[in-house]
């Protein structure tokens, strides 16, 4: 690293500094470095984005709010006619939902907040999403980038659907909407119902990596298959992707050819779901099921920190890392519980 001239603090090296005290998450001396680098003439927005996230972890949301205002403010117009702090009474919007799949999830929750502000509102989703948002609560119009429609073309402003929060100002206390806002058709319940069969023990439907893109976050299937060996629980492989061929101690649940909406259909038969943060865990707790997250120590933002609930969705039990790479210790807390909520279950059925 360059050193800095003499007398000047090197605000490149504060700032990687207050980085990985937020990699760490040290969050009162990131915030401390973050505020001195800023004042040494480091860039506003960069510190105040570390800031944001500090706050959101530690559920600040108002605060986050603040930095989010500061940020707007040194911004230019944006020619694309997206969001920029105006009143959306009466305005035409479209909500584009161009982050993952549980994103989407997790923030279609705000549909009946932008109803009642907005004259129409079309959320626009990935292909692959088309089906399942048709179930949510309150949304109305739907469209992709696949096809065409005719509200979509003809808008006054657009929201990208990770604003949502920002716009409505939300606090953690006031979270919209935190369970059973997805209705999912009778036909795909009863189908799920029918291809899993007959129920013999409590059913925990299972995923243990949450894909390529970010690797932190899964488990390696030979660590986390301890769990699998707890006697008392119907274990059903929800996974997707290449992660899901395993041995043959997990039954399949009906969740590879039909796409988005038929996993949800499977795992509203389930009486847990056991998941990394992936798609399955925001499906869980839009539909109310329970779920147990296991979460690795750099978790994001929206989990917050020394939480083992989520104000985001109540059917949710979180189990954290310790330090990073430690899902060994995670796997073993969940194995340990497990087999005493399978006894619980047992005897309120019996």
């Amino acid at each position: 690293m360059k050193a800095a001239p003499a007398g000047q603090p090197n605000t490149e090296a504060q700032l990687q500094m207050a980085e990985a005290m937020l990699e760490q998450r040290r969050l009162d001396a990131a915030q401390r470095y973050f505020r001195e680098a800023e004042a040494s003439g480091a860039s506003a927005d960069r510190c105040a984005a570390g800031r944001w996230m500090i706050a959101m972890l530690k559920g600040d949301f108002a605060a986050a709010w603040q930095e989010s205002d500061a940020i707007r403010a040194r911004g230019m117009p944006d020619p694309h006619r997206m969001w920029a702090g105006e009143n959306l009474t009466d305005m035409r919007v479209i909500v584009r939902c161009l982050h993952g799949f549980g994103d989407t999830v997790q923030f279609a929750r705000y549909a009946g907040l932008l109803n009642r502000k907005s004259a129409t509102v079309v959320w626009e989703v990935p292909p692959a999403m088309l089906q399942i948002m048709r179930c949510f609560s309150n949304i109305h119009h739907v469209m992709t980038w696949d096809n065409e429609y005719e509200a979509g073309r003809d808008y006054d402003v657009q929201v990208e659907l990770m604003e949502l929060p920002y716009l409505f100002r939300t606090t953690s206390a006031e979270l919209p909407i935190s369970e059973k806002y997805v209705r999912l058709p009778h036909a795909i319940v009863q189908r799920a119902a029918a291809e899993m069969g007959v129920r013999t023990k409590p059913r925990v439907g299972v995923v243990w990596s949450a894909g390529s893109w970010n690797e932190s976050r899964s488990i390696p299937y030979s660590t986390f298959r301890g769990t699998l060996e707890v006697d008392d629980c119907e274990f059903w492989n929800l996974q997707g992707g290449p992660s899901r061929n395993v041995d043959a101690v997990l039954r399949d649940a009906p969740v590879c050819s039909s796409g988005i909406l038929c996993l949800a259909g499977a795992i509203s038969q389930m009486d847990l779901v056991l998941t990394t943060d992936t798609l399955a865990a925001h499906l869980a707790g839009a539909l109310g099921v329970p779920i147990w997250l296991m979460l690795q120590h750099a978790a994001d933002w929206r989990w917050m920190v020394g939480r083992d609930h989520s104000p985001w969705y109540p059917s949710m039990r979180i189990f954290r890392q310790p330090r990073p790479g430690a899902w060994d210790e995670v796997v073993g807390a969940v194995t340990a519980k497990l087999g005493c909520w399978a006894e619980r279950m047992e005897r309120r059925e019996a």
